[in-house]
């Protein structure tokens, strides 16, 4: 059975997997603030690690994606949710130091000529949510037609919700 690690998870972890958050709640098996490196796990120990809504808060995301990468093992998958720089939820919760555009992970894929770490990841898949309207949806297919027009022109008309990225871990 696949080991896997939810990052930031709160209350509501992922069945099965080993939760790890700054606060205690029901769920988290570890508790400890994920700025704070290196986390107290064994390295290489888990097959898919999930960050969904916790990115956007680190402070040192350069650290922290190196620590994701200690933790995994060859061949792990690491799924990524984050609200879009373009959705008003990545702007309204005061507590979010960054905001993500549909390239910002290509920075720790070393097949990228602008890598930040040594460590390597490549990118699995990189998606993107639109609300379910007819505004909406305009959005949505233009994004898949021209997605950097659509990026630098017009997320901010037609904006969207969360990105979801996928990295592989190779060690």
């Amino acid at each position: 059975m696949p080991e896997i690690l939810d990052i930031g998870c709160g209350g509501s972890k992922t069945p099965g997997a080993v939760g790890i958050d700054i606060l205690p709640a029901p769920g988290v098996d570890i508790v400890h603030d994920l700025n704070q490196l290196p986390w107290p796990i064994a390295e290489s120990r888990f097959d898919e690690v999930i960050c969904a809504h916790v990115l956007e808060h680190i402070h040192d995301l350069v650290g922290v994606m190196n620590e994701i990468h200690r933790v995994s093992k060859n061949g792990a998958k690491i799924r990524i949710v984050t609200p879009h720089f373009s959705s008003l939820n990545s702007w309204e919760d005061p507590t979010h130091t960054r905001h993500f555009a549909r390239r910002s992970f290509s920075f720790f894929d070393t097949a990228s000529r602008h890598h930040y770490t040594d460590r390597c990841m490549k990118t699995v898949s990189v998606d993107l949510s639109f609300g379910g309207g007819l505004w909406d949806l305009l959005g949505k297919i233009h994004y898949a037609l021209w997605p950097n027009l659509w990026e630098k022109h017009f997320s901010f008309i037609w904006r969207a919700r969360n990105l979801t990225i996928v990295l592989e871990v190779v060690k």
